[in-house]
């Protein structure tokens, strides 16, 4: 049975997201040098999703587009680049219930509620600390494992929503990606016009707490009403199942770093028992040990796509104990080295 046949089986709902994040895609890889067209077909796209923003495509199609599109146009910042330039209101629903909310403290609030309506099976939350406010982006699925052209994208647009409040003059104080500095990072010094944090906890933009209280220049109580009618009759087509499997696989991706992707941390992210993580996954024809084994090798062949990262650094992220053991698990999957992967 091939792997898309045994993901079906197990009941895993592909995640998605609304096709108003297409909007200017195909130009801007054109714009780039690359070719929309073939872009769009390797990453599983057509052309002119976006004139149907409300209807939803495969959030994984969409992430890998982006990454296809680093390579078509030679430029390895592209999903930090087109967030960086996208506007609020290409967001379709989401982004205009945003813009035309009273304030940001409002904006963010609809945003945060409705998000798994604009993207399934991911979360974006706020927290406040002593006059800090810290928003948070994350998937959820574990069947996405490249995630940094995603992160950078995601947080990059949810950033152009802080600067309308702001007049388009302001930055945040520091942005957190919890992918390790894979490429180059000035350019997203450039981009976002502050600190930048590698292998953080989080996906996280932080701010002053003061900017709640801006007032969106957009702002209109009526259209602010409509756009919610339309967004909540949106939220009953979105289904936001997931499986014990895409749960746990992206909680190993979270702890893999940090050598804590164990069956008892990962149970107590999912909030259950060691014993009913294990029960769970067995129902679905899995085990942790062999969930963390496919994570390792999903990752491994993500990683080693980025030179920056030597073979020992990603036997560090992976979570093995030295470069051996890495290789030898390496050699078990692929029948051949990491460093002899990388070069073919």
């Amino acid at each position: 049975m091939d792997l898309a046949r045994q993901r079906f089986s197990r009941g895993i709902v592909p995640s998605s997201v609304l096709a108003s994040v297409t909007m200017g895609l195909e130009e801007f890889i054109d714009e780039q040098g690359g070719r929309s067209a073939q872009v769009l077909s390797r990453a599983g796209l057509t052309s002119g999703l976006y004139q149907s923003p409300n209807r939803h495509i495969s959030l994984k199609h969409y992430i890998n587009s982006m990454h296809e599109a680093a390579l078509s146009t030679g430029n390895e910042h592209f999903g930090l680049w087109f967030g960086e330039q996208f506007e609020p209101e290409g967001l379709g629903l989401f982004g205009f219930h945003a813009m035309t909310s009273p304030d940001l403290r409002s904006a963010i609030e609809g945003m945060q509620e409705y998000f798994p309506v604009f993207q399934s099976n991911s979360l974006l939350q706020m927290e406040v600390k002593e006059g800090i406010c810290q928003l948070e982006y994350r998937l959820l699925d574990g069947e996405i494992m490249d995630r940094r052209q995603d992160a950078e994208l995601t947080l990059g647009m949810l950033n152009n929503v802080l600067k309308r409040a702001m007049g388009g003059h302001g930055s945040p104080l520091e942005i957190h990606f919890q992918h390790p500095a894979l490429v180059d990072a000035q350019q997203h010094r450039q981009a976002f016009h502050c600190d930048i944090r590698f292998h953080q906890e989080r996906n996280v933009i932080l701010f002053r707490e003061s900017c709640l209280d801006l007032p969106m220049p957009d702002a209109h109580q009526m259209l602010n009403n409509v756009t919610l009618g339309s967004i909540r009759e949106l939220a009953g087509l979105v289904e936001q199942t997931l499986t014990t499997v895409q749960r746990a696989k992206s909680e190993i991706i979270a702890l893999l770093p940090d050598g804590e992707a164990s069956l008892d941390h990962v149970a107590r992210r999912l909030n259950l028992s060691s014993r009913t993580l294990q029960r769970q996954l067995a129902a679905e024809k899995h085990s942790f040990k062999r969930l963390v084994d496919e994570v390792r090798e999903e990752q491994a062949v993500c990683y080693l796509n980025y030179e920056r990262l030597s073979v020992s650094e990603i036997a560090y992220r992976l979570g093995y104990s030295d470069v051996s053991a890495f290789t030898h698990a390496f050699m078990r999957w692929k029948d051949v080295s990491p460093s002899d992967w990388r070069m073919q």
